[in-house]
């Protein structure tokens, strides 16, 4: 890489691990914070060898480097693919050519974030709040009334979608084609190279069904609008300001994929922080504590995503650390909350820590999460539910130990059995 310090340089600590090899999206997702904490402490900045990215590990230089999006770009934060067969490459260019409000740069993130932010204003989301509270405490009741149930697939997996759903203007009958085209989403992004021909073949087919089912539904809304974000984008703002067809197809996809697994990640860590010492459940089925001080604390003990892509656009320095244009790095948002700069006793979790609210589990800058009122909503709304009903919860296990979903960006395990 180009930049002045070279990914050779990068020595393994004095405990054996090796910041080189580290790869928080395979082998080291289940261990990444002890790597990020030795790299805070002894390489704040390193080279990634399975990224091929510079690892950002400090809460300032990441707030830095977010806040500089002209010297850091969002919109390469996943290489466009080439050569695929050519339905998968029509469907890669039509991710790539259409702005997700997620990634990208001004001028055109800013017009499309615009348009998209009216549905995340605190009266919008405040409006959805009955239709939300309903569909998470039908699927509270559809859980066992006493004996072990799986926390993630029987819920965490299906509330944060049911409810994305709904606001965006999903049919729910349209469940299991979501969950694909969101799963052929994800692979045109970042996973064409792991796939042969066959499989690219099939997700470019089944992604190309998603974009024309889309168009017609945005016309459906066009012609019988609703109060959900699909309607909202394609009525416009108060200054004519819209969003073509397509955009609203590429942006519907996009906020169902950034609020659904994100979301239910955070419901299992935060309530597997909490029944790793049950009084702390307790006390959040008693009243005793705010649920919003719970979420709080929660996303910055343990958020569902690591953090993010950015590219640089000019020679610049961070640090001890000078990059060169066209170098990659990853903002691990997630070491930035356990910074002990800005958190003491970060690896602890504490109920009473008065400055939760400065996590970065929403990112920071111009691509700060523009669904996080919503995203707190949900997660409110299922600890109070959750409490009420299971009062006294707790781990199956107390020993478990997580396995994590292997290969993405999003934390979270792959099951967490509880009983109730």
């Amino acid at each position: 890489m180009a930049a002045d310090i070279s990914p050779g340089n990068a020595t393994a600590t004095d405990d054996g691990i090796d910041l080189r090899s580290f790869n928080p999206f395979g082998p080291h997702v289940g261990s990444a914070y002890r790597f990020l904490e030795q790299a805070r402490e002894r390489e704040p900045i390193f080279f990634s060898e399975p990224l091929q990215s510079w690892c950002v590990t400090r809460y300032d230089d990441i707030k830095q480097i977010a806040s500089d999006w002209r010297t850091f770009s969002s919109s390469d934060a996943f290489p466009r693919p080439t050569g695929l067969p050519e339905i998968a490459q029509r469907a890669a260019d039509f991710l790539f050519d259409n702005t997700i409000v997620t990634v990208g740069d001004p001028p055109r993130h800013t017009a499309v974030r615009r348009l998209v932010h009216h549905g995340f204003k605190p009266g919008t989301v405040a409006a959805f709040e009955p239709a939300i509270r309903r569909i998470i405490a039908a699927n509270v009741d559809r859980l066992p009334e006493s004996g072990g149930f799986d926390l993630v697939g029987e819920f965490a997996t299906v509330v944060p979608l049911e409810v994305i759903m709904h606001v965006t203007g999903f049919p729910l009958s349209e469940h299991a084609k979501l969950r694909r085209w969101i799963a052929d989403e994800t692979v045109l992004f970042a996973g064409t190279a792991a796939l042969g021909e066959s499989e690219l073949i099939a997700h470019g087919r089944s992604f190309g069904e998603a974009v024309e089912y889309l168009r017609e539904l945005v016309e459906i809304r066009r012609a019988d609008p609703g109060d959900d974000l699909m309607s909202l984008m394609i009525k416009g703002d108060p200054d004519g300001h819209a969003l073509s067809v397509d955009e609203i197809v590429i942006q519907t996809l996009g906020l169902v994929s950034a609020g659904w697994e994100t979301t239910g990640n955070a419901i299992t860590n935060i309530v597997s922080a909490l029944l790793q010492q049950p009084s702390r459940w307790t006390a959040l089925a008693r009243g005793e504590i705010a649920i919003g001080q719970v979420v709080a604390e929660g996303l910055r003990f343990d958020t569902s995503v690591l953090g993010l892509f950015r590219t640089a656009t000019r020679e610049t320095t961070v640090g001890d650390v000078t990059f060169k244009e066209g170098d990659r790095l990853f903002l691990f948002y997630s070491s930035a909350n356990h910074d002990t700069d800005h958190f003491e006793a970060p690896e602890e979790f504490r109920l009473d820590r008065t400055n939760a609210k400065q996590h970065l589990s929403f990112g920071h800058g111009i691509h700060n999460c523009i669904g996080a009122p919503l995203a707190r909503l949900e997660l409110e709304i299922a600890l109070e539910l959750l409490a009420a009903r299971y009062p006294g919860l707790r781990l199956e296990a107390e020993d478990q130990a997580p396995e994590y979903k292997p290969f993405s960006q999003f934390k979270g395990p792959t099951t967490l059995r509880v009983v109730a």
